[in-house]
């Protein structure tokens, strides 16, 4: 069978309250999973739950065919769970052999085992080196290796490019992926940066108050958030709230239809891609420029709403910009509108 967890009605409870509430989660082999979410959303204390540094106050967790927490309970050193996390911590007084087969039998294939994970990694001939000569990114697939080195059937990775530097940040995450994702290593990876997820993983949770509020792929999660949160935390928006009149939000963009009738308030939150330019559509509006500001791929527009001295501020792609500016004409897709009633 190959590799694969899976995590049932997961509950934990610090002193101060529940952290991690009723989750479930299956991750198949080659598959990468984000976990996205604010500090205190629960993200850190699910892989501690998984590995075994803490434990639930119910449900399952399941590596492969064998149960780690439930019906029976399998100590941290047993569970052949891999992690990677940014503090990489590699051992400075021991050369990159004595690293990664820290946790090895020194035996006849002691050897050969660290020549095969160096190769896999990219750094054959590493073997007497140490850390202290080594850059970020080679101390972290040295970190990797390590983690490899007891072929674990799941690997947690917690914030592990955090450290490393921009410029190169993002090659050296997509080379250990493919690592990964080669190896059939189901991964569950904490992050706090969005772009890291979208670029990354196959899936993305989106974690609030130990709670599971969105969920999908890159690029499903971003054309359909569920939640005003994941909304928001995906890409580039503009947030506003309007009342319903008979059912209709009347935006300075154009008219919405909701389901209410009774007043309700709702948050309207809408991406970039909603804004085009066509200077003889029908479909466009007229809108009254007051500034803008250029921020690089988007730029935000102020522009005069209804009567009185009300502004409204949202963002469109720049390469619109030059046709905006003197034909003050925009077209709204409301397709890229994400309504929310709020509670």
């Amino acid at each position: 069978m190959k590799n694969n967890l899976k995590i049932t009605n997961l509950s934990h409870k610090y002193k101060n309250g529940k952290s991690i509430n009723n989750f479930n989660l299956e991750i198949n082999s080659n598959e990468v999973v984000c976990i996205l979410g604010p500090s205190g959303s629960g993200k850190t204390t699910l892989l501690r739950l998984i590995a075994g540094f803490e434990d639930p106050i119910n449900g399952e967790i399941k590596v492969g065919n064998n149960v780690v927490f439930g019906s029976k309970y399998v100590p941290t050193e047993k569970r052949a769970i891999g992690m990677l996390f940014q503090d990489i911590a590699l051992f400075p007084h021991l050369s990159v052999k004595d690293n990664i087969g820290f946790s090895l039998t020194k035996n006849n294939k002691y050897i050969s085992t660290i020549k095969k994970l160096l190769k896999k990694i990219g750094l054959e001939g590493y073997e007497d080196r140490f850390s202290s000569s080594m850059s970020g990114g080679e101390q972290q697939r040295i970190a990797l290796a390590r983690a490899l080195a007891n072929k674990p059937n799941v690997m947690l990775l917690d914030e592990p490019f955090g450290s490393l530097d921009s410029s190169s940040k993002y090659d050296i995450a997509l080379d250990i992926i493919k690592i990964l994702k080669k190896s059939k290593t189901p991964t569950i990876m904490v992050s706090h940066d969005p772009q890291e997820a979208m670029r990354l993983a196959d899936r993305i949770i989106v974690m609030l108050d130990g709670y599971i509020i969105d969920q999908g792929t890159p690029e499903d999660l971003y054309a359909n958030s569920r939640h005003p949160f994941s909304a928001k935390l995906i890409g580039p928006t503009s947030s506003f709230i309007f009342k319903a009149r008979n059912g209709i939000l009347y935006t300075p963009f154009g008219k919405i239809n909701v389901s209410s009738s009774k007043g309700i308030s709702y948050e309207v939150i809408i991406r970039p891609e909603a804004f085009t330019f066509s200077k003889n559509s029908k479909k466009a509006f007229t809108i009254k420029i007051l500034k803008y500001k250029y921020l690089g791929l988007l730029t935000e527009l102020e522009i005069s709403a209804h009567k009185g001295n009300k502004t409204t501020k949202f963002f469109i792609f720049s390469n619109i910009l030059d046709k905006v500016l003197p034909n003050k004409k925009l077209i709204f897709n409301k397709e890229w509108a994400f309504v929310f009633p709020i509670k």
